[in-house]
């Protein structure tokens, strides 16, 4: 059984509908991050001095490996300095 009916999928208004529905809620989402991407911030980087910084959105492609170095996800290795977790408690 089809939640939705399909009846009105190919008419012009309801395509421009739904396409200024999706814009809207999508503004409205990422609203809040605006002002970080239009005006500088001043950031303390790892090196010690400070920079202005405006960041951004967009796509980051990484080999396998890499997406799993940034976001972590191998289980019992750490990811900021690819040794092994239980080594850190070491430390």
């Amino acid at each position: 059984m089809s939640l939705a009916n399909k009846e009105y999928a190919d008419n012009p208004k309801f395509q421009r509908f739904r396409w200024q529905l999706f814009h809207t809620l999508l503004s409205k989402m990422l609203k809040c991050l605006h002002p970080g991407m239009t005006v500088p911030k001043i950031v303390h980087c790892g090196d010690g001095s400070y920079r202005q910084v405006i960041y951004g959105i967009g796509p980051y492609i990484a080999d396998y490996s890499e997406q799993c170095l940034i976001s972590g996800i191998m289980q019992g290795w750490c990811p900021r300095y690819i040794i092994r977790a239980h080594c850190v408690h070491q430390l």
